[in-house]
């Protein structure tokens, strides 16, 4: 018996922000409040220099390995920001996909909002970082002993190859094994690691499926809206090629430099994007969870 469709899963993001455009409106208005901020935070703390000398590093790389690790101190105060930052505003948006997809009237109430449901999603996004850090060293050390042993055996390269893809399949099935964790959270109002581990047995595949479905419809996403955002750009500057270059590199000399019309289009647009592209990857697992406990319901 189906548990659940894979392609409905898959495209819930979609649904949603093109049934609930009221929704949608909220969403971009959140992302565009937090991508107007961030500049502001640069400037405030002085880092725009050095956030421009590093964009100019990145296009032209030293070979001194010192050089590139002291731009990247320098920035230190930035990444102090943008990490909790971006670890709030990704735990307030999960959640909001969340509560739309199970609990439509509370999401009325409460489109986007900040509680003790993104605590606690917060708090197990530390938690499955820190367990993914152990599984990559881990498999590195597996790996690494292998490589070694088929080296002596003089399989190296063939069994090294054969090592490296087992263990990435090995990290994307525990990857999907526990991907319903979040939701799990948020739903059921504790921290729950390992609970999605038994909830997704025998269902590997369709829910991978329903994962990479998301993934391939977002990038296509992402690829027209990026096109449609390079031909307005063209547009606007009067068939100026260059002007896309610009926006995509935008002048980090002053806030009114960086803040060029070209440049806040780009920011409402990414906004938009941003609360779609959101919709789509965290809607998959919510529809999973909701359509499992159903079938639970019913036995």
């Amino acid at each position: 018996m189906t548990v659940f469709s894979a392609t409905d899963a898959a495209f819930e993001g979609f649904r949603l922000t093109w049934e609930k455009p009221r929704t949608l409106l909220i969403w971009t208005g959140f992302f565009l409040a937090v991508n107007l901020l961030m500049p502001l935070a640069l400037f405030g703390l002085g880092l725009n220099t050095q956030m421009a000398a590093l964009e100019e590093a990145s296009r032209n790389p030293s070979p001194d390995p010192d050089v590139a690790f002291e731009s990247m101190a320098a920035l230190a105060p930035l990444y102090a920001i943008l990490l909790p930052v971006g670890l709030v505003v990704q735990a307030m948006i999960a959640a909001a996909v969340f509560r739309l997809v199970l609990d439509p009237e509370d999401s009325r109430v409460h489109p986007v909002q900040f509680g003790a449901e993104e605590a606690r999603l917060i708090v197990l996004a530390l938690a499955y970082t820190l367990l993914f850090l152990v599984a990559v060293v881990a498999a590195a050390l597996v790996g690494g002993m292998i490589a070694g042993i088929a080296a002596a055996a003089g399989a190296g390269g063939f069994v090294g190859i054969l090592a490296r893809f087992s263990l990435m399949a090995g990290l994307v099935y525990v990857a999907v094994r526990m991907s319903l964790g979040p939701v799990i959270t948020f739903s059921e109002g504790r921290i729950a690691v390992f609970d999605s581990w038994a909830m997704t047995r025998n269902l590997v595949w369709p829910i991978l499926g329903a994962y990479v479905l998301a993934v391939i419809a977002v990038v296509i996403f992402y690829l027209l809206s990026l096109l449609l955002a390079a031909a307005l750009a063209t547009l606007l500057s009067g068939g100026d090629l260059g002007a896309l270059g610009r926006v995509m590199n935008p002048d980090m000399t002053s806030l009114q430099a960086f803040f060029s019309p070209g440049q806040v289009l780009m920011i409402l647009f990414g906004s938009l994007t941003s609360a779609v592209f959101n919709a789509v990857m965290s809607a998959p697992a919510a529809v999973i969870y909701r359509e499992i406990r159903a079938q639970d319901a019913l036995r």
